[in-house]
Formats: structure tokens, sequence, C-alpha cells
């Protein structure tokens, strides 16, 4: 079947609407890059919550949201008043068609100990189901000699989830790429001390890791001691949330062609001639591939890559389809990289939005193509 590549008559089609000559059997490919794709934002939760986003709001423990603007803020919203609600976030498409976001909701803290008690030596930590969401054991121990100031009534409790931010926390150089791993909400919250708490988290398979702690203002990063196995202690002078930051460096994160390049192939039947909208999976977010794996790099890939989703795209011919087979391909570009964090190091790969390529038949009647 001879073939006549898009691009060859897309001058024609745009500045005249004129056609491209053509047979009865004759094929115009059509390869979307992107214009025709419905933007898709696709949000999940641990709990039931409202989900907004760009004025709509749904009720559910995963939301969809279809023909999303470019930019906007999601807000999850958790129904039951047991659940601790986190920041509105930006949503920035940019050059993805897809976005998918899996937002973990903490419980509110069920232990809680008096400042008194806690200036007597007693220690805090996080409970038992905040231990079993996140497999991070948290605590707070004071020095009895401190001063506390700002807050000085409410009682003290730690509770541990992990953060829906994405992208660079710190800045460290165009080939360090930092994500948030953790957030831990300290309270009592605005409490501050003249001789710093200490909080120690037992981070699952962090060992060798380089991990900081990062203020929730972004102003102050903090070392965090490793003092065996997985244990970290971080020195805090005051309460808020503060995140668990896992600084990575990329040593290798080429684009590749054919070989970054996942092609499948689908053949539908039109039984109504007109415009067809095709359904498609695409993948998007980042993968782990090879190296260490542990919680806190998974953490990482979802909060520096994104949450490696496949979910439901769609796509409307851009001209009149006759009535027979239509084939179109479905092709997934992505990229791999190598990072180095601490004495650990791991490959993960970054799936881009998919573009689609579609063969429409043109019957014994000619007709431009469009993307």
């Amino acid at each position: 079947m001879k073939k006549i590549a898009f691009m060859l008559c897309a001058a024609a089609f745009l500045g005249t609407m004129s056609s491209c000559s053509s047979d009865s059997e004759e094929t115009v490919t059509v390869t979307n890059r992107g214009a025709k794709v419905t933007r898709t934002l696709v949000v999940t939760a641990n709990t039931l919550s409202d989900f907004t986003f760009a004025g709509k709001t749904i009720r559910s423990t995963e939301a969809t949201f279809e023909n999303a603007p470019v930019s906007g803020s999601l807000k999850v919203t958790p129904v039951s008043a047991e659940f601790i609600e986190q920041e509105a976030m930006n949503i920035e498409f940019g050059s993805e068609n897809t976005l998918a976001y899996d937002v973990q909701l903490a419980k509110k803290p069920t232990f809680e100990v008096s400042q008194e008690d806690m200036l007597s030596g007693q220690i805090v930590t996080n409970d038992q189901e905040n231990f079993e969401m996140t497999g991070v054991k948290a605590s707070i121990q004071v020095p009895s000699t401190t001063l506390i100031s700002g807050n000085t009534t409410s009682p003290f409790s730690i509770t541990t989830y992990v953060p829906i931010e994405t992208g660079q926390w710190l800045t460290r150089g165009e080939n360090t790429e930092d994500a948030g791993v953790l957030v831990m909400r300290c309270a009592a919250d605005g409490a501050k001390f003249s001789e710093p708490v200490i909080v120690t988290l037992d981070i699952p398979e962090s060992d060798g890791l380089d991990l900081v702690c990062v203020s929730e203002d972004g102003k102050e990063v903090l070392p965090m001691i490793e003092v065996g196995g997985d244990k970290r202690q971080v020195l805090l002078s005051h309460f808020s949330e503060w995140t668990t930051v896992m600084r990575a460096t990329s040593t290798d994160n080429v684009t590749r062609a054919t070989a970054g390049t996942e092609v499948s192939t689908h053949t539908i039947n039109v039984s109504t001639a007109g415009k067809v909208t095709i359904t498609y999976q695409s993948k998007t977010g980042g993968v782990w591939l090879s190296g260490k794996k542990s919680t806190t790099i998974t953490n990482y890939i979802k909060n520096n890559l994104g949450k490696y989703v496949v979910t439901n795209v769609k796509y409307e011919t851009p001209n009149e389809v006759p009535v027979g087979k239509l084939t179109y391909r479905v092709i997934q570009s992505y990229e791999d990289g190598s990072y180095k964090s601490g004495s650990s190091t791991f490959k993960a790969r970054k799936y881009t939005g998919a573009t689609i390529e579609v063969d429409i038949p043109q019957g014994g009647h000619s007709g431009g193509a469009g993307h």
C-alpha cells in the first residue's frame, strides 16, 4: 500500500486547505505532536478525598481530569477529619500531556506527650498506624536544659508521610537532581528551642544515601547524621514540617534514539465515516531499572521523575475517516538515567508523553491531514 508522509502534505493543508492527490489505495499517515491529545491529570490518594483542579471537584480515591489546562492548582482534601491535609500543589504540564500523582495523607497523631513530660526525659514517637504507612519509625527527644518558646502549651507529637511536591528541592549543579522523600510533621508547631531537640528517623534501607533535612520555607538545610544502620538524627531549633531530601547526581542521562522508543501497533474497525476518537494507553513518570532499590529511592523516583502509571488518553483524528480498518501506532519515548546518591547507585527510566501515528485510508477521495 502506498504511503504519503504527512509532513509532505502539511504545508498545502495549512496554507491553502488544498488536498494531496490520492487514489483509492492511498493512505495518509498523520503523526500527532501533542496538539490533539487531551491533557490528562490522574491523582490517587490513600483515603476518600475531594480532588479539586481547574474549578472541578471529584470525590473518590482516584480522580481523572481530562481537558486539563496547561497549569493550575491541585487541592486534595481528605473527607475524614482524622487525616492531615497537605498543601495545594502547582501543576505544570509543560511538554507533557499526561501527569500522575500519588498523594499520601497521614492520620493525625494518636500518641502525644506533654511538654512537661518531654522535659523530664520522655520520648515521643509516631504511632503504630503511621509507622505501618511509611515504614519509618520517628522519635523526638528534648534536652532537659532547653528553654521552649513560641508554643509552650501544646503537646509534642511526630507524624511522617511522603510529600507530593515534585522537582528539584536544592540547586547544587546542572547534574544534580534532588527530591523530597519524607516529611516529618513535628508538633508543637511553632515551638522554638534554646538548645536543639533530637529527631531520630529509622528509614529502611537508607544506609549510605545522601540525605539532608530541609525546613518548610527551604531556608535551612541540616545534615542528617548516620548513627548506625538506617538510623539518622537531625538537630532542630524549631518545629514545623521538615522534609527529608535525597540528594543525587545524574551520571548518565541521555535520550536514546531507536533504543529509547517503544512502539505498539493497533487496528480498529470504523463502522461510520467521520472523525474517530481513539483511546490509547500512555506511560508517564519514572520507574526503577537496576541497582540498589529501597522505599527511599522509590519515593525519590516518584517525586523527581513522576509516579509511573499507564493511563488512557484520547486522540481525535483531524479529518474524516472512511468506513473500514484504521491502523494506529502508539510511540512512547523515554530517557534512561544513572544516579548516584552517597555510596549507592541506581538506574531509572523516565517516560515522556506518547505520540500517536494514524494511517487513514482515503477511500477513493482526496483529503488533507492535520495534526
